[in-house]
């Protein structure tokens, strides 16, 4: 974890394009752990999102803007710096999106890509990360809404190696908890739990899925929970 810190530490990272931002996790990292930066635009396809981060962050230097990740309103090498941080699984034409991120990047200009994996040594506590995203993604799929489960560390690292950048660097870490049972990180997975079993309410044919998320409750109570391990990619644009 030192590691990833100290590489974003030397990242005077300019203009920054955070894709897909959702509640903002990544901007975040970009105050608190980048070298530095000059503006940071985050766009999100989902309105909730967009307004719940615009409320997050007031800051001056801080936009952020509903847009479809498919069709940028940007003009061609306007960024910097291009982000996007554990949203990979919510991207049905992958393939799209990254082409439109790469031609609003300058050439030379640094994309960042982070993704949680499934597999691997992962604690007990890490475990019920993982289970929470695939509960979540089937509730997701069962309302019609595009959400995969998690990857594996070798597809995202399949991945990465299709975007073709220079001088990749690929990171392996973890966010380590003291005590899996009282974090933040369990607050945020009980309340996303607790909204989802309402969401669930309104299914039918739900009775499973409610059912594997009682489950679940009843384990971020007796194991805690932490991070999923994450793959972070840092390369070049050719």
């Amino acid at each position: 974890m030192n590691d990833v810190y100290k590489k974003l530490a030397l990242i005077d990272a300019g203009f920054v394009l955070d894709a897909a931002t959702g509640r903002g996790e990544f901007i975040n990292t970009i105050k608190n752990s980048f070298c530095s930066y000059t503006q940071i635009i985050g766009i999100d396809s989902s309105e909730k999102s967009v307004n719940y981060t615009q409320k997050l962050f007031p800051d001056n230097d801080i936009e952020i803007y509903k847009m479809n990740l498919e069709e940028l309103s940007f003009d061609d090498g306007q960024f910097d710096t291009v982000t996007i941080s554990n949203s990979l699984h919510h991207l049905e034409n992958s393939e799209a999106v990254f082409k439109e991120l790469k031609r609003v990047l300058k050439k030379g200009g640094r994309l960042i890509v982070a993704e949680m994996y499934r597999d691997g040594k992962q604690t007990e506590a890490q475990q019920t990360h993982i289970q929470m995203h695939h509960w979540i993604s089937g509730v997701d799929r069962l309302m019609g809404i595009y959400h995969r489960e998690t990857f594996t560390k070798q597809e995202i690292m399949d991945f990465i190696e299709k975007l073709a950048l220079k001088n990749t660097e690929i990171m392996d870490y973890y966010i380590p908890v003291d005590n899996p049972k009282a974090n933040s990180t369990c607050e945020t997975l009980l309340r996303n739990c607790q909204d989802t079993m309402k969401r669930l309410e309104t299914l039918p044919n739900a009775a499973e899925l409610a059912e594997a998320g009682r489950q679940l409750m009843i384990r971020i109570a007796e194991i805690g929970c932490a991070s999923a391990s994450r793959l972070m990619a840092i390369g070049t644009k050719k």
